[in-house]
């Protein structure tokens, strides 16, 4: 008798997201977010929370170690291998031209409004600001369940690059780059993913 397979149709993924500034971020005591019925950040919990608008394409996120080898003389093959470094981001492309949204992906610009207008301004700013950011979709199979991606400390790294036409929509894709958070516990100080059941 062999090993049965696991084949489940449910398990199968498939749906739009949403991408969110998460403020505040979770504690490390509570290291998942606290979501609302539909899907969005609970506002007692997260009430300074950014959502950054319609998606134009797939929400990415990726973990990439890159794995390094012990080795010594005495044998021909390593005889260990260690974590060297673990790069972590979130990906999208946005569709919403404002400037807010815009300040976020830029990473390194000053948002401002009043009456009239509002604006990303840049350059002579080194500070960069760090964010917690979550990618939050609904599942296919109940959509009162999701799954979720978040960095609890991320720059963003991609910049922006707008492109104006009369042909095509305004899309610009923004990048966070997850960073290691030293306040939280070994094992869980970069992110996490997760699907509520």
């Amino acid at each position: 008798m062999g090993v049965a397979r696991d084949l489940n149709n449910a398990e199968v993924h498939q749906g739009p997201g949403d991408l969110w500034i998460i403020d505040p971020a979770p504690d490390d005591t509570a290291i998942r977010l606290t979501l609302d019925t539909d899907g969005t950040p609970d506002v007692t919990a997260h009430g300074s929370s950014i959502h950054l608008g319609a998606i134009a394409s797939a929400i990415t996120f990726e973990a990439t170690p890159e794995i390094s080898d012990i080795t010594l003389d005495q044998y021909e093959a390593p005889i260990a291998q260690f974590i060297s470094k673990l790069g972590v981001k979130i990906q999208a492309e946005l569709a919403q031209t404002e400037m807010q949204k815009m300040q976020k992906a830029l990473g390194v610009g000053v948002y401002d409004t009043a009456a009239g207008y509002k604006e990303l301004t840049f350059g002579g700013v080194t500070a960069i600001p760090e964010f917690c950011v979550a990618a939050i979709s609904p599942k296919r199979t109940d959509p009162t369940l999701f799954i979720v991606a978040m960095l609890y400390k991320t720059t963003a790294t991609g910049g922006i690059k707008l492109t104006i036409s009369r042909n095509n929509p305004s899309f610009y894709t923004v990048e966070f780059t997850g960073q290691s958070d030293l306040t939280r516990t070994a094992g869980r100080q970069i992110g996490v993913v997760y699907e509520t059941i």
